[in-house]
């Protein structure tokens, strides 16, 4: 059995709902779709297609530090792990605002749903607030990194990183003129040995520490998300009219043997 998250079993639902004519005419008959609000079917479809699109982006970062860095002779290793850093703290911000945009927009929608009933319009809200605080502290922890500095009008700079950008930097310093005509070449082949050796350290300190970072990051965000949905998923069904089709029992039986 091909184990799926609840983001994907939800999307697999609302593709159904979408598209019934799709199922073959033995399990046509079993989606009751008298109650489905068709347009917000459609509507919640696209937000969290958005999340998982965005989601995949970022779970993608690891291999990014790992392994993806061109021809040093056009970009270095150092302006490439950087960017790679900057592009996964922008993604992983707005993954955070894709999640919640999805969740105050389930909020209104349930809360315009309920007329008059006061008190229950208090609750769907107290629950929301609550979620999207939460969700807000899930990913606090890597979005401050940028939000800190772009906010700011600074670029985030990794410190080790920093470390192997000053030492590449002096490097490039001592190799052209006037500087290169002023110093003992025997004086500058043994500092050139130490800064290469002090960016090769940092780079390879900064490396590390960003794909782990990426590596423990995926495993909160997806366990999170798995619970996210575990949450929100019956509120989100009765808003849109529509039941999961793993309580229907014919379908559910025929996804399990996938």
């Amino acid at each position: 059995m091909i184990n799926q998250s609840n983001l994907e079993e939800i999307l697999g639902d609302l593709s159904v709902y979408q598209n019934p004519n799709l199922l073959k005419d033995e399990f046509g008959g079993l989606l009751d779709i008298s109650k489905m609000k068709t347009v917000e079917v459609e509507k919640y479809h696209g937000l969290l297609s958005n999340i998982k699109y965005t989601f995949q982006k970022v779970l993608k970062y690891k291999f990014y530090f790992q392994e993806f860095y061109p021809d040093p002779e056009k970009i270095g290793t150092i302006e490439a792990l950087n960017y790679h850093i900057h592009s996964y703290l922008e993604d992983s911000d707005i993954l955070k605002e894709k999640i919640i945009t999805f969740l105050n927009n389930l909020r209104k929608d349930i809360r315009d749903s309920l007329g008059d009933n006061e008190s229950e319009k208090i609750r769907i809200k107290e629950f929301f607030d609550a979620v999207v605080q939460k969700t807000e502290g899930v990913f606090s922890g890597i979005v401050k990194h940028r939000n800190s500095h772009h906010h700011s009008g600074m670029r985030f700079i990794d410190g080790e990183l920093l470390k192997a950008e000053n030492a590449q930097n002096e490097q490039m310093l001592f190799q052209n003129p006037p500087f290169s005509d002023m110093v003992k070449p025997v004086k500058v082949a043994e500092l050139m040995d130490k800064l290469e050796q002090e960016k090769e350290e940092s780079f390879e300190k900064a490396k590390v520490r960003w794909i782990k970072m990426a590596t423990d990051n995926n495993g909160q965000s997806s366990g999170y998300l798995n619970a996210l949905f575990d949450v929100v998923t019956p509120s989100l069904y009765q808003f849109l009219g529509i039941k999961p089709t793993n309580e229907i029992p014919e379908l559910k039986a025929l996804k399990d043997k996938v």
